[in-house]
């Protein structure tokens, strides 16, 4: 075991070096854990404290010299469940907290705006919010829609859709080509699909009255978040005019 192992159910990486030293040496003086471990001596204070406080090692003296030793790893079962505990408190904090946040985000994110996000995980924040601005009877309007990218975002795609469907807002795609990612979304509810033949680099979402999102699916990933009516408008009469005349 290393300690990214310890590391990944709460204990810092020091935290985790010194837990790893003392099960593997026994009970040892703050001297040896130094050696043994590795660490620099100005941290080892806090880390001893911290690990206590944890419950994942106990102070002994020998001859008037602080000892440590480890605790029985059936602790860090019991650590996990405190921590686990915490954190459902504190989701509750959280939960009361974010309405509140997105009062004072909504009057301060008024104003027109655009954002650049970054990698699959920006990705899925912008679209996110993006769609928190759809509004009831609004459409989403997607153009340049292709299969021809990374499977992960064809994936987050299809997995993404039941929530738009759940709220029954209406999506419009038009595809670069037929295939077997069109006739998926084709079937289902509350999505129209057409094919308009093309090669377009990026995909243009409009989502409702308010936001556009410009997705560039080639590594490096990156999205842009324009909010602004006149701009959504702009793309909505452009996205029309194509729709016409797709297939």
């Amino acid at each position: 075991m290393d300690a990214k192992t310890l590391e990944k159910i709460g204990l810092t990486k020091n935290e985790a070096i010194v837990y790893l030293t003392l099960v593997k040496s026994g009970t040892l003086k703050t001297a040896k854990i130094l050696k043994k471990s590795g660490l620099n001596s100005g941290r080892i204070y806090n880390t001893m404290e911290s690990l206590k406080h944890k419950g994942m090692v106990s102070e002994s003296s020998i001859n008037n010299v602080k000892h440590f030793t480890s605790s029985p790893p059936d602790q860090l079962k019991n650590y996990f469940e405190l921590r686990l505990s915490q954190l459902k408190k504190e989701e509750i904090v959280i939960n009361k907290a974010i309405p509140e946040l997105n009062k004072i985000r909504n009057i301060t994110i008024s104003e027109p705006r655009s954002v650049v996000y970054t990698g699959y995980r920006g990705l899925k924040t912008a679209v996110e919010e993006a769609f928190e601005m759809v509004g009831d009877g609004e459409e989403i309007l997607a153009m340049g829609v292709t299969s021809l990218k990374n499977k992960r975002i064809n994936n987050f795609w299809v997995n993404w859709t039941p929530k738009r469907i759940r709220k029954k807002i209406i999506a419009k795609h038009l595809f670069s080509e037929k295939s077997s990612f069109y006739k998926k979304f084709k079937k289902m509810a509350y999505t129209e699909a057409r094919i308009l033949e093309s090669f377009t680099p990026v995909t243009v979402d409009v989502f409702g009255s308010k936001a556009v999102l410009i997705m560039n699916y080639k590594e490096p990933i990156s999205c842009t978040l324009i909010c602004d009516e006149n701009t959504a408008t702009s793309f909505k009469n452009f996205f029309y005019q194509m729709w016409k005349t797709a297939k």
